[in-house]
């Protein structure tokens, strides 16, 4: 009866062992799980805030791109203007005549008419002013293709 009380004890003791390493694996198992699910949900946060910093970037560059495109849009109707502008003023003169009459005078007419739209080009593409041009008080001095680009402090009087 001994042995038998033993083996019954040794049978218990050997389950609740078993239960006993089960609780314990199961405990590793979940903490293990744990961990996995807190890193994957720090790659997720981490993933969403580079997602929206790109987002936020891109809206930024969205914006600017959208007033540079407004600004050109205003200074090529300016220049559309102001062709609409030259034109009529030629169809005003017979230029052949003219040129036929005056050739020194049409010949300057032009070659500054040139030169000023050429720096009309490179003040568009990005050149800077120069001081002369900022300061530009008379007429004879200001740049007539384009003197809201290229005059800024010059206000011609009409």
């Amino acid at each position: 009866m001994f042995f038998y009380r033993i083996k019954k004890y040794l049978i218990i003791a050997g389950i609740l062992a078993a239960v006993g390493f089960g609780l314990f694996k199961y405990y590793e198992y979940t903490q293990n799980q744990i961990r996995i699910y807190a890193e994957n949900a720090a790659r997720a946060e981490m993933a969403q805030q580079e997602t929206q910093a790109a987002l936020e970037k891109t809206m930024k560059d969205l914006k600017l791109v959208q007033e540079k495109f407004t600004k050109v849009t205003e200074q090529f109707a300016a220049a559309n203007g102001r062709v609409k502008g030259l034109e009529n003023k030629l169809k005003e003169h017979d230029l052949p005549y003219l040129a036929e009459q005056k050739p020194g005078l049409i010949d300057k007419i032009v070659d500054k008419g040139t030169k000023d739209m050429l720096r009309c080009l490179e003040i568009v593409s990005g050149s800077p002013l120069t001081e002369e041009e900022i300061n530009v008080t008379k007429k004879s001095k200001a740049n007539t293709t384009c003197p809201d680009i290229a005059n800024p402090n010059y206000v011609p009087i009409n």
